[in-house]
């Protein structure tokens, strides 16, 4: 879905789309150029590139989800849900990281509002998130979302009750995939059809 966030008098223009597992150098590209402060905020703690390198490798298999806000190509905001291995349990985590140049601008409330249509269509009741204590903003997101927030001297969680999936929901999320399907598949053709038709022309002298 093509949105328009805006912070003040200031517009950018972007996508806020589910990331496929061919896309995974973008997520990895986003983690990568989050500054240590932003790390420590989505991590609880410092984190290296190499860690960032292994985390983006494990974070589209069975039990993830990822949406991201993109713009111009990359992804500058990024939606986790985990926990779908378990979806027995009905509970589910999120995480959320955006670019420090692209905060206050309405990107992590629709990544959130994402990750709610989602977890009601696959069944969870529950989504938690945990944040540290000085990160008023996501404290601040959450609460957006009614979560229900416990402190703790280390971090803070929040717990959001997400309700059943309807319909209406089903239809979002399905019409979000086949437009973020769309953008990946002409993103893929783009990449390959130079090389494609070259070789091509070069078969025929």
């Amino acid at each position: 879905m093509n949105r328009s966030i805006k912070s003040g008098a200031k517009a950018r223009h972007g996508e806020v789309r589910r990331l496929w597992p061919a896309e995974r150098d973008l997520f990895t590209a986003h983690l990568l150029r989050l500054d240590a402060a932003t790390r420590r905020e989505r991590f609880g703690t410092a984190v290296t590139d190499d860690f960032l390198k292994s985390y983006a490798e494990t974070t589209f298999g069975v039990g993830g989800l990822v949406y991201a806000y993109v713009e111009a190509g990359e992804v500058r905001g990024a939606a986790e849900l985990r926990g779908l291995e378990e979806i027995v349990i009905q509970t589910g985590e999120a995480a959320f990281s955006v670019e420090r140049d692209w905060r206050r601008r309405g990107i992590g409330e629709a990544l959130f509002g994402r990750l709610i249509t989602a977890s009601r269509n696959r069944n969870i009741r529950t989504l938690y998130m945990t944040c540290l204590p000085e990160n008023a903003a996501m404290r601040n997101l959450a609460r957006k979302f009614e979560a229900e927030m416990v402190g703790g001297y280390n971090d803070v969680e929040g717990r959001i009750a997400t309700g059943a999936a309807t319909p209406f929901t089903l239809l979002d999320e399905a019409m979000d995939n086949a437009r973020s399907f769309a953008t990946l598949s002409l993103s893929l053709q783009r990449k390959f059809w130079p090389s494609t038709l070259f070789g091509r022309a070069a078969s025929r002298h």
